[in-house]
């Protein structure tokens, strides 16, 4: 922010709202009102601010903290906030999670983010090159530094699968209880634990998404599947036994047997027989589990195994274990238009997380590159937004209309950000931030191709 050849003025009808007008400020600096006592102010435009609370007198006892309420004030000179001041606002709101610098005018602090607001559902969206993975990357590392949350995360491309693995330049302290913190990857690359579903404990609906069968449509396949597979009669020989018992019976057996050979089913490598499936890992106590979606051959297992995962784990909601489900890439995993029975029931349950979640403990975390590529009901139930460069006016004007709670001049700002720059906003942020992310403590699962160099002449 521009210092001004006479000291500005501003005012407060109602203690909530001040006039910025005739001041150089970009929205989001904060500010100083110099009140009888003095006020922190955010500037939401180029002309107005909001109050955020009234800081407290040089040497009072105890912790610094904001008082909320605010008497109205008028033409009182105001000034950029100092780093000391900020920092009384992120002690206020219990800002504990440390993601990198907070550009706020003046004053260049650390940006740190609230624990506790991760009980909300959360956005992460940017193009590609603007820093998302990465961003996703520190949010995951502090959250496993400063909190007990479990967590899974789906990883359609490998980009996690070395979260539990410090970089030799990391920072010592955080680098340490990473390093302590049990970190499980679960896919089809050794040293990777293998990545397996359960099909016999699945919900039935579920268990026919697989199959692709309908109730009404394929009355006597689908009677013969329940008959014949019921939790009660598991078939323990697995699949390519079950079918041949099939292919040998009458003529609905042999249909049925068709179908799971039609679908292709018999290749698949995630039956989990006798192995520990994703689920039962994640619920079995592992601090972060990461599901590595990239090997797998065909890409309705991926969807299964994320289906019988989110069954799972919604399916033992009642015990109201915290857990952080999440989704990079999310536009894979719950598109706006899903396609294929089981992609369906998946989003359909998403749906219902991300509606009644909250309530017990299951919380997404999305990252995605477009908001308009992710069911839109999940994306409407979010309450914490971190935005990064995102060139197009379309997907900028979005993100404004879906998360009213950050303002819009500040969002309108995304395409002129720089690599590794977001706004952040919402239950986990201290008031909307402009924030650049700070450095990555552990490896980079996945990370751009270079362009290989001139052949020497």
């Amino acid at each position: 922010m521009s210092t001004q050849p006479t000291a500005p003025l501003t005012t407060s009808a109602d203690g909530r709202a001040a006039d910025l007008a005739g001041l150089r400020v970009t929205p989001g600096d904060l500010l100083v009102a110099e009140a009888p006592l003095p006020v922190l102010l955010q500037a939401v435009t180029a002309s107005t601010a909001v109050v955020l609370g009234a800081l407290p007198a040089a040497g009072s006892p105890g912790e610094p903290r904001l008082a909320p309420d605010v008497a109205p004030f008028e033409d009182v000179a105001v000034r950029p906030a100092s780093s000391d001041e900020v920092g009384v606002l992120q002690a206020t709101t219990r800002a504990d999670l440390p993601i990198g610098r907070w550009d706020c005018g003046d004053a260049d602090t650390a940006a740190s983010l609230r624990s506790s607001g991760f009980n909300r559902h959360t956005f992460l969206c940017g193009q590609s090159g603007s820093g998302k993975t990465y961003a996703l990357g520190v949010l995951l590392e502090q959250l496993l530094i400063g909190t007990g949350l479990p967590m899974v995360i789906l990883d359609p491309n490998a980009d996690f699968v070395h979260l539990g693995t410090t970089r030799p330049d990391a920072e010592p302290t955080g680098a340490a209880i990473i390093e302590g913190t049990e970190v499980r990857v679960l896919g089809s690359n050794p040293p990777e634990e293998p990545l397996r579903m359960r099909f016999a404990t699945m919900p039935r609906a579920a268990q026919a998404a697989v199959l692709r069968l309908d109730p009404l449509r394929d009355r006597a396949e689908y009677n013969l599947f329940v008959t014949s597979f019921g939790r009660d009669r598991p078939v323990p020989a697995g699949v390519d036994a079950y079918v041949t018992s099939l292919l040998a019976g009458h003529d609905d057996e042999r249909a049925l047997g068709q179908r799971v050979q039609n679908l292709g089913l018999t290749d698949w490598e995630v039956w989990a027989l006798d192995q520990a499936s994703a689920a039962e890992v994640a619920l079995g106590g592992a601090r972060a589990t990461v599901v590595d979606l990239a090997g797998l051959a065909d890409p309705r297992e991926a969807s299964a195994v994320c289906l019988d995962l989110v069954e799972r784990l919604w399916a033992a909601r009642h015990e109201r274990r915290p857990m952080l489900i999440v989704i990079d890439e999310a536009h894979n995993v719950c598109p706006a238009e899903p396609h294929g029975e089981v992609q369906e029931r998946l989003v359909e349950r998403l749906i219902q997380i991300a509606a009644e979640g909250r309530k017990y403990g299951l919380w997404l975390l999305l990252s995605t590159q477009r908001p308009s590529k992710v069911h839109q009901q999940v994306v409407s139930q979010c309450d914490n937004l971190m935005l990064m460069r995102m060139n197009s006016p379309a997907d900028v004007a979005d993100v404004a209309t879906l998360f009213g709670f950050a303002p819009p001049e500040m969002i309108a700002r995304a395409p002129s950000f720089r690599q590794g720059e977001a706004v952040a906003a919402g239950r986990f942020a201290p008031c909307p931030m402009r924030v650049r992310m700070g450095d990555r403590l552990t490896v980079e699962g996945g990370s751009d191709v270079a362009v290989p160099p001139a052949p020497t002449r």
